[in-house]
């Protein structure tokens, strides 16, 4: 039977209104998952401002290798001892400009710097929506959270890996010059922040050498990249040629110093702690991704979903792993975890691409709150370690050091002995560098060999001395441009005004912790030598 003219009147009617409202639905839900981003958005800014600020108000001290840094870049030099230079020029202006809330400003930025480039790459390989949620996840990653406090060469390496990953797949798949010349300065870039960058350096050169990239290799573009990145680096190369390659010497100490009694055979075996330890910094992320298991691709699924260019950016999640692998087993290169600080800015969002889109609105929403949770954990307990741990565990951390004081007492003591400003602390890398960096920027004269220090000379200290400081019981100091010196005791009379010789003062402080109950006071024992031309006459 024929339906009649009103009844498909009547059926077309009812598919419209039910089309319109289904489109009405989906337009609602799209506007509710844009205003629960922007109440996320909210918690964010709101969680950066705290991590920007905070440790600045709960701290006394700040952390070790901010002060090292710190100091390191007011000399301005093209390279250090340790480590190639870049961080420590940005560390120290960061300072310079914003006093101790610097260095924490400085890391969350790079931190945000990271997730931007999580974000546009997510784009470009999956969606808006991937990206946007990758980008967040990437903050389950534990090294995001309170080891980014520290900014270190590690933390450094954060948005370098990340833009490496961005301009990389730009590079191949758009073949631009523009995305070339930004890989080959952020490759020249990464290798003066650290060498470890060679990690994802290395397999992106792989990668460019298999045969189905030999086309590209024909044309000017990635040797142009090389070119650049090379040219980048060549100052702080220049800088290693003439002080003896004195970082490398460094990294390979600290590679066979890994367990410090460890033996040759046991570096060889030490991938297996640094995987681990990669894993428990995933122990956020996992957690909440078992939380919604069922929401996700399986296995065979997930691999028939991969849009294109997928699979390189897990060639490039996994390849550096795979270096280092190498590197431990076959060289016997000793691994230390937080080399693996910088290689996880995947992480979140190749987890965020296994989510199933048809349940992405609810997913993107559990994973949400369950993200805000572990940010608020972490916060909180930021604020109770940083704030309060030396008063719970009755033993301070390098946070909790009484930095302020450290650096009145040595000015004061200087003074009352010199009337020539404080030229150069030495000593304790620790002490030395707290009281730099307090004391408008006095040098430092690192213990150890001289070539640590290329800013001091001989000439140098004998015409402005230096204050030596070192903690009670530690006696292990090494200055030997002071052992060329003429010195004079502070109880002899050489005639030492009229000659260049330098007065040596020597003392102890005893300098109280901020927690009240702390069983002894810091201790510190100095020696001051003073030009006797800068003698204080006694009062």
């Amino acid at each position: 039977m024929t339906p009649s003219f009103n009844q498909k009147s009547a059926s077309h009617a009812k598919r419209q209104k039910d089309s319109l409202h289904n489109g009405n639905n989906s337009l609602d839900s799209n506007q509710s998952e844009q205003k629960q981003w922007r109440w996320f958005g909210l918690f964010l800014i709101a969680y950066f401002v705290i991590w920007s600020i905070a440790p600045t108000f709960f701290a006394s001290s700040v952390p070790f290798d901010v002060s090292e840094g710190i100091s390191w870049g007011s000399e301005w030099q093209l390279g250090y001892y340790k480590h190639p230079p870049f961080s420590s020029w940005v560390l120290y202006s960061f300072y310079q400009l914003f006093g101790h809330i610097g260095p924490y400003l400085l890391s969350q930025l790079y931190v945000l710097l990271t997730l931007f480039f999580i974000y546009q790459l997510g784009k470009k390989v999956w969606s808006h929506e991937v990206a946007l949620l990758g980008s967040a996840l990437t903050l389950a990653i534990v090294y995001y959270t309170y080891p980014s406090l520290e900014f270190n060469h590690n933390v450094a390496q954060f948005p370098i890996w990340a833009g490496l990953y961005l301009v990389f797949y730009q590079a191949l798949t758009r073949n631009r010059l523009t995305d070339w010349l930004l890989l080959g300065v952020l490759g020249g870039l990464g290798m003066l922040t650290k060498y470890s960058v060679v990690f994802l350096l290395l397999p992106m050169a792989i990668y460019l050498l298999l045969p189905k990239q030999w086309p590209l290799l024909k044309q000017p573009q990635p040797w142009i990249a090389i070119f650049v990145m090379l040219a980048v680096f060549a100052p702080h190369l220049y800088w290693l040629v003439m002080h003896d390659w004195l970082p490398l010497g460094y990294a390979n100490g600290r590679s066979h110093d890994v367990g410090e009694a460890a033996s040759s055979v046991s570096r060889h075996f030490s991938w297996i702690s640094f995987i681990i330890a990669q894993l428990v910094a995933h122990i956020p992320l996992l957690l909440i991704l078992a939380l919604n298991r069922k929401r996700l691709f399986g296995v065979s699924a997930y691999k028939h979903s991969l849009p294109a260019g997928a699979s390189l950016l897990w060639y490039l999640w996994a390849a550096p792993i795979g270096v280092l692998v190498v590197l431990s087993l076959v060289f016997g290169v000793g691994l230390r975890d937080m080399w693996g600080m910088p290689m996880w800015a995947l992480s979140g969002l190749l987890a965020a691409s296994f989510v199933v889109p048809a349940t992405q609105l609810l997913t993107a929403t559990k994973l949400r709150k369950a993200l805000a949770i572990w940010l608020t954990l972490a916060t909180v307990l930021m604020v109770v370690y940083v704030g309060f741990g030396d008063k719970i565990r009755h033993k301070p951390s390098r946070m909790q050091w009484p930095e302020q004081a450290l650096a009145g007492q040595a000015q004061d003591t200087w003074q009352s002995l010199s009337s020539c400003p404080l030229d150069s602390v030495s000593g304790d890398r620790w002490l030395g560098a707290l009281v730099a960096i307090n004391s408008g920027f006095p040098s430092q004269m690192i213990s150890g060999p001289a070539s640590h220090s290329p800013w001091m000379s001989i000439e140098r200290l004998q015409k402005n001395g230096t204050l030596v400081m070192w903690e009670d019981g530690d006696d292990d100091i090494l200055l030997p441009l002071l052992d060329e010196i003429t010195v004079v005791g502070d109880h002899q009379d050489n005639n030492a005004a009229s000659s260049d010789r330098l007065i040596k003062k020597q003392g102890q402080w005893q300098i109280s912790w901020r927690d009240p109950k702390a069983d002894t006071p810091l201790t510190v024992n100095w020696t001051a030598y003073v030009p006797s031309r800068c003698v204080q006459s006694p009062q």
